[in-house]
């Protein structure tokens, strides 16, 4: 009787941590901050290790790849290497995902029950977090309690935490004390007070320079040019080259002047000793995203550092630039009763030599009764052929040759979806698919009798029942049919996938036809339907790349196998 009652209970275990094969794991690393190098338990060399040890010592599980998230909070989801898994997940590489705790994931009390309870067992992952004892494989109604309440008060500590740093933030500002990661240019962080600004002896005299040519009436574009011709470095490259990365100056010496960063400097009260800060926000203790805050509500307080420009220098080159904005504004106001183009394509749309975006640019005719509209690379526009070649395509030609390609892409389509349809409908596909389904679900029993008699194993183990050596025999016996039966099933699970694919892409592309076929003019919600990317070569010419075509290529490839399956 103790026998059975012992039996009884292993199948009880097996139960709750029954696993169908293995899986395809994904490690996830993330770190509120960049990792400082500091041995604390949230490090991301900590949490690697934690999770190669976790994994390495379950074989239900196959480490496939870590993907870190270096910097991100966990407050939303707008991660890289989090979408990147996704991607993962949806081509079927990954099915499995696993994490030091559920704070790993995220700290959205919301958005993470979203990706726990709908998201995740949507796309068939399951989702494992270490510290938290929490797996989506072997959960019941307790866990799914605790995984809530982890994940509330998740949110609320980080929700405390903004808060409380946002409100220290703010009183630090309005005592006049510097809270910017990295200083202005032109001045260093005080080695004895990092609140404090003090002039960088290296860098003043351009910045003195800057203004005295501004004033002088030097437009900003010619500015732009005499900077760069000196190779005198621009704001992000001498960051670069002192060691401060960002996420906008990756490019390092490939970073020049642009009007943007100078107009910036020109109009910042930094340089006369008075700080502006608080000019962005966000609070997430209230739900309130970032955003740009307007300049009556920023932190503002005179005199807090060594100014590097005087006041009459900055009054001349304020007055500089008010009437270059005046300017501007009646030249536009001379126009304003031309018609106007929205730019369909965007961020889509780069330069062939310098990956810049392109930019909708319009000029007019002498007697100013007509609008022309062209597509430029900014970097030429701003910095001469030196610094990228000259190309200009106008927007008439663009979207024609647009949407001649498009309609091109579609007809292609509409050949290949006959030979879809017939492969589809052919009865030996169907007989085919059938008969794999029948296959998987065999397979799939054995590898679980396998499971369950390695968990079983290890108790006849403990218990006396096997030695040591018949122990490891068995279960290496075991592990070597579940891999060799998992490869099986993968293998014809790829053959569903395949053929679900088909459908869902010829779907797909059917939608889009019926919505675009007849399109005359392009609109943007056609390009980012459609279109991945648009790239401007320096003799004019384009090339595109469209979505789904990968996806399509191999739809039409698994067709293919499909029918020599079946023959």
């Amino acid at each position: 009787m103790a026998r059975v009652s012992r039996k009884s209970e292993r199948q009880e275990i097996f139960a709750r941590q029954e696993v169908p094969g293995v899986f395809c794991t994904a490690a996830y690393l993330r770190l509120s901050v960049e990792d400082n190098g500091k041995k604390d338990a949230d490090s991301l060399e900590n949490q690697e290790a934690l999770l190669r040890e976790y994994i390495a010592q379950r074989p239900y599980l196959s480490l496939t790849e870590i993907y870190t998230d270096n910097g991100c909070t966990g407050t939303d989801f707008d991660r890289p290497a989090f979408h990147r898994m996704l991607v993962d997940v949806q081509a079927g590489k990954i099915n499995c995902i696993v994490v030091k705790d559920l704070s790993r994931l995220g700290r959205n009390y919301v958005e993470t029950g979203e990706y726990l309870e709908k998201v995740f067992p949507f796309l068939g992952v399951r989702f494992i977090a270490v510290n938290d004892n929490y797996d989506s494989g072997a959960q019941n109604s307790s866990d799914e309690l605790g995984v809530s309440l982890k994940n509330l008060i998740n949110d609320v500590y980080a929700k405390d935490i903004s808060r409380k740093s946002g409100t220290a933030l703010k009183a630090k500002r309005q005592r006049g004390e510097y809270t910017g990661s990295y200083a202005p240019y032109g001045y260093l962080k005080d080695p004895a007070d990092k609140n404090h600004l003090i002039p960088d002896p290296k860098v003043a005299d351009t910045v003195r320079e800057i203004f005295r040519l501004r004033a002088e009436g030097t437009g900003i574009g010619s500015l732009t040019r005499i900077l760069n011709e000196r190779d005198i470095p621009s704001p992000g490259r001498l960051r670069f080259e002192r060691g401060i990365i960002t996420n906008n100056n990756k490019k390092g010496k490939d970073l020049p002047w642009n009007r943007h960063v100078l107009s910036d400097i020109l109009k910042n009260v930094v340089y006369i000793g008075h700080l502006a800060q608080g000019r962005s926000s966000s609070a997430l203790c209230r739900g309130i995203p970032y955003h740009k805050v307007e300049e009556s509500a920023w932190d503002f307080v005179e005199n807090t550092h060594e100014p590097i420009i005087d006041m009459t220098l900055w009054k001349q080159v304020q007055d500089v630039n008010n009437r270059s904005k005046q300017a501007s504004k009646d030249h536009y106001d001379k126009y304003i009763h031309l018609p106007k183009r929205e730019n369909p394509y965007g961020a889509r749309m780069c330069c062939g030599d310098c990956g810049r975006v392109i930019k909708q640019v319009h000029s007019y005719n002498k007697d100013g009764t007509h609008v022309y509209f062209n597509y430029k690379c900014p970097n030429n526009i701003e910095l001469g052929d030196a610094a990228c070649p000259k190309k200009s395509i106008r927007a008439a030609e663009l979207d024609a040759a647009v949407l001649a390609t498009m309609r091109a892409q579609m007809d292609v389509f509409m050949d290949t979806q006959k030979v879809l349809k017939k492969c589809m409908e052919s009865a030996k596909v169907n007989a085919a698919l059938r008969a794999a389904e029948s296959k998987m679900k065999n397979i799939q029993q054995v590898i679980n009798r396998r499971t369950k008699q390695i968990t079983e194993l290890y108790t006849d183990y403990k218990d006396g029942v096997l030695t040591k050596d018949e122990y490891v025999y068995a279960k290496r016996k075991y592990q070597a049919e579940i891999e060799s039966m998992s490869q099986d099933l993968s293998e014809l699970k790829s053959v569903r996938r395949k053929a679900e694919k088909m459908v869902k892409g010829e779907h797909h592309w059917a939608r889009l036809i019926k919505k675009y076929c007849n399109a005359i003019t392009v609109t943007k919600e056609m390009v980012e339907a459609m279109i991945k990317s648009i790239t401007l070569y320096a003799d004019n010419s384009i090339s595109i790349e469209f979505l789904y075509v990968d996806e399509f290529e191999k739809i039409v490839d698994a067709c293919r196998k499909l029918k020599e399956e079946a023959a």
